[in-house]
């Protein structure tokens, strides 16, 4: 059985993904098919927390890869929630019938999602729907 040492370089980059999708340890797993038996949140939580210096290198693919397959998400800012506020102000439209203007809106959009982003109920977004939210 292989290890791979968890240099900072890697653990940097167990962070950025961490951070960038807003899922941790036990959720990823949860959300996976086909984890190494050997695999579980309180191992990956070790190597987040610094207390494994080391990782089995099969391990440490699949929750690289396991990352790599969720969209990250991204903060709604005040200045993206005026500027979204803005735009269906000056076009008159609402949430709804933004949905209806676009030829194949993503599953995941919503009137109601949209609706949350612009009254700030909603602090973030899939990257993939921030299209919206963007000029």
């Amino acid at each position: 059985m292989a290890y791979v040492t968890l240099t900072e370089e890697i653990l940097h980059e167990l962070e950025r993904l961490k951070r960038e999708t807003g899922i941790g340890p036990m959720k990823l797993l949860a959300r996976s098919q086909g984890a190494p038996t050997t695999l579980n949140s309180a191992v990956i939580n070790s190597w987040f927390n610094g207390q494994t210096a080391s990782a089995r290198e099969r391990d440490l693919a699949f929750v690289l890869e396991a990352y790599a397959q969720i969209v990250p998400i991204i903060p709604i800012t005040c200045e993206m929630r005026d500027d979204l506020n803005a735009e269906f102000v000056r076009t008159g439209c609402s949430p709804k019938s933004l949905l209806n203007r676009l030829p194949m809106p993503p599953k995941a959009l919503s009137a109601a999602l949209i609706s949350r982003w612009r009254t700030g109920r909603t602090v973030s977004a899939r990257k993939d729907l921030s299209f919206t939210l963007r000029r």
